[in-house]
């Protein structure tokens, strides 16, 4: 048993994809609440395995509630919409699965540390609870949520991964700034000012 305790690989899944909506909604809510207000309880019970579409579902709702309403308050100040927007929603989407692969890579490859794809993709999509709050159209809010999504994401690596948070902060950090400018680049290139 490390810092945080065991894994609970057999506990309840914290978002349960069920038939009724009010279920959804309040398993999506507790998960929420957990994951920003008790992370350190919330990642070493958080099950490793079970598939991914529960965390999947639980990004989406963050995701797509925060681009709604950015998305809205765009319409609303310049009454347009940016293809640019749509674009970027699009590939937000896929980014659990691209960020999961290369922490998990950097992680179990280059840092020789255990842990499974699974876990990895499983921290990034809860962590992306921030989401919630980072729409607010304030650059200090926007960035205190971003700086906190960081420090969720890898408070749930060191976890999954057994390894020291500072670790972790440095693999999560050295990631993000390599996308964004993968990201930057590929932009200037599709998208010439």
């Amino acid at each position: 048993m490390d810092e945080y305790g065991s894994h609970n690989s057999e506990g309840p899944e914290p978002v349960q994809p069920v038939a009724s909506g009010t279920g959804l909604i309040r398993g999506f809510l507790s998960t929420a609440k957990a994951v920003l207000l008790s992370p350190r309880r919330f990642f070493p019970a958080m099950p490793v395995e079970g598939g991914l579409l529960g965390p999947y579902v639980f990004f989406l709702f963050c995701t797509v509630f925060a681009f709604l309403l950015s998305l809205g308050l765009t319409v609303a100040a310049s009454k347009t919409i940016s293809p640019w927007i749509l674009l970027m929603m699009l590939a937000a989407l896929t980014m659990p699965f691209v960020s999961a692969a290369i922490l998990n890579l950097l992680f179990t490859k280059l840092l020789r540390k255990s842990g499974s794809y699974e876990a990895t993709f499983r921290v990034v999509c809860y962590a992306s609870a921030v989401n919630l709050f980072a729409w607010i159209p304030a650059v200090f809010v926007i960035l205190l949520f971003q700086f906190y999504e960081i420090y969720l994401s890898a408070l749930g690596l060191s976890i999954v991964h057994r390894t020291s948070l500072g670790q972790a902060l440095m693999v999560v950090v050295g990631t993000l700034l390599t996308l964004s400018l993968v990201v930057t680049f590929v932009a200037r290139v599709l998208f010439p000012l």
